[in-house]
């Protein structure tokens, strides 16, 4: 027997012996019958001073990097609303899933957080192919599901209750080919990427149609597997066709392998990387190899802006390392799901849907975010350079 259980055990006990007893006028019998069945009934009602929000992030594996800056970012998010009064008296609740960066793992994981937890919204997985694993099953439901990073333009296609805090894709590959040919006066570019990579082989496809549209011209596609240690010959047939840029789009994972081999071929082309690149763990083996690359990004961490400051200084106050764009757009798409649910005053799931689908304007530390049509966010995309010693700067 539970605790409870056991106190609305002694409290009808206490009125035993008077139930038995002639003299308790009927309407005291029932009053205290009516008092035992209504605390008896508290303990199965769920709380109604929360809101309750589901996660899932590959907090270990390949991409674990993404997920532990995104909870990050997602519990500095919680921990503001919750210590400011919650969302109209509601303290918000996270229930977190690890899928382990494994793709399988997400229908089980999606399933058990909405009809077993029965959260009210979901943060969905930064990586594009397993939000998209996702997007069915919280649209069939009528969970509002946002993704932090999660760039695949096909994500929120997935139905109305599908959002994302981030641009998509085509906006950064369109961006990357405006900057290599507007700033770096790019003529020709090459491409290397991990085959097996949806992100990689999206983004480049948008980045090479933009390119071209721009007036210049793609002279060699290199590939390589994400388990290969040694792509000196794709960096040699790069340096055979001598382009002005290589782009290399990829995760944090294999860019080291990329800047590394790069380096050391003297090639002259100037690399540039993607959004994938982020994360703290991209020059943990040394930055040398990175000096003078360019990456596009979600966040730049040098802004000044007063919202970005804060953020900063908070969340290097809490976790003693410097935010990427990881924990950037987690913690702005966990503060517009906030925003939403304030905005709707109501869990009700239609109501935050139709509420987060109207953000406009909304101070993010990525930018002001505005949600277009498709629940795209409509958000600048940053070109970094990487200077001594791991140094970032901002190149417009």
């Amino acid at each position: 027997m539970r605790k409870g259980e056991q106190g609305i055990t002694r409290i009808c006990g206490v009125f035993a012996p008077l139930r038995e007893t002639a003299l308790i006028p009927a309407m005291i019998k029932i009053s205290v019958f009516l008092i035992c069945v209504l605390l008896a009934a508290s303990l199965q009602t769920p709380s109604v001073d929360r809101i309750k929000i589901g996660a899932f992030l590959p907090l270990t594996g390949a991409t674990a990097g993404y997920g532990i800056s995104s909870l990050n970012g997602i519990k500095l998010a919680t921990d503001e609303v919750n210590r400011n009064g919650g969302i109209d008296g509601k303290q918000v609740e996270l229930i977190v899933e690890d899928d382990h960066s494994n793709t399988d793992e997400v229908p089980g994981l999606v399933n058990k957080l909405i009809k077993e937890d029965k959260v009210d919204a979901l943060i969905a997985e930064p990586i594009s192919v397993r939000a998209m694993v996702a997007a069915p099953i919280a649209q069939e439901n009528g969970v509002v599901m946002i993704s932090s990073a999660s760039v695949k333009p096909e994500l929120t296609k997935q139905g109305d209750y599908i959002f994302r805090a981030c641009f998509i894709s085509s906006t950064e590959g369109e961006a990357i080919a405006k900057f290599a040919t507007g700033k770096l006066n790019a003529k020709t570019a090459a491409i290397i990427l991990d085959s097996k990579n949806d992100y990689a082989v999206v983004l480049a496809g948008f980045f090479i149609e933009s390119f071209t549209k721009f007036g210049g011209r793609i002279v060699t596609q290199q590939t390589y597997a994400a388990t290969d240690t040694d792509i000196t010959a794709q960096i040699n047939a790069i340096g055979a066709a001598s382009p002005d840029v290589v782009f290399a789009p990829g995760f944090y994972t294999t860019a080291p392998l990329v800047a590394r081999t790069v380096k050391q071929s003297k090639l002259k082309s100037i690399l540039i990387g993607s959004d994938g690149w982020d994360s703290p763990d991209l020059m943990k083996d040394g930055s040398k190899a990175f000096e003078g690359v360019y990456f596009a990004n979600h966040f730049w961490f040098g802004a000044t802006n007063r919202i970005v400051k804060m953020f900063v200084a908070n969340y290097m106050t809490k976790y003693r390392v410097a935010p990427d764009a990881g924990a950037a757009t987690a913690y702005d798409a966990a503060r517009m799901l906030f925003d939403a649910f304030r905005r709707a005053k109501s869990v009700e799931r239609s109501a935050v849907r139709d509420a987060l689908a109207q953000t406009k304007d909304f101070e993010g530390v990525t930018g002001n975010i505005t949600l277009d049509a498709n629940r795209d966010a409509q958000v600048p995309v940053y070109m970094l350079r990487i200077e001594k010693n791991g140094k970032f700067s901002f190149h417009q």
